[in-house]
């Protein structure tokens, strides 16, 4: 099931995304996107826990997904395709004519998912996200046009 999040979610999307993502994001930041009127936040629940969540913004015609992740023991089970296609079916109640999100170089599965929605790289950032050895790694810039 995928629902709304509420503040109530934000120290446990904190927690999860620690187990997704090598720089997550703090529960004030997922409280900071519950309270903007542009993003929304979605929970995906799986076996009565908390398994996944996407946060977006849709605005002027482009819809951003800012951040994915599923946890790695729910992994391999379509979670993901499920936050993605809640994502074009939410934002897509306003007309969008073009989808974008950025990925780590090395998140070849992620890369994957998002080429099998008909995303395309047009674009890298170079030395965009922290590594955990201090290095650096590019962001892979990918834009899916209507």
């Amino acid at each position: 099931m995928i629902r709304d999040a509420v503040a109530e979610d934000c120290g446990a999307l904190a927690e999860l995304d620690k187990q997704c993502n090598p720089a997550p994001w703090s529960a004030q930041q997922f409280q900071t996107a519950l309270n903007s009127r542009f993003d929304t936040v979605k929970i995906l629940e799986h076996q009565a826990a908390t398994a996944g969540f996407a946060v977006w913004q849709t605005i002027c015609g482009e819809s951003e997904l800012h951040l994915i992740g599923v946890d790695p023991a729910a992994r391999r089970n379509g979670l993901a395709s499920q936050l993605m296609n809640a994502w074009f079916q939410t934002a897509s109640s306003e007309p969008v004519e073009r989808w974008f999100l950025e990925v780590r170089a090395s998140n070849h599965a992620a890369r994957a998912l998002y080429e099998k929605y008909g995303f395309r790289e047009y674009g890298r950032r170079k030395d965009y996200y922290p590594l955990p050895n201090g290095g650096r790694e590019d962001a892979v810039l990918m834009e899916k046009k209507c």
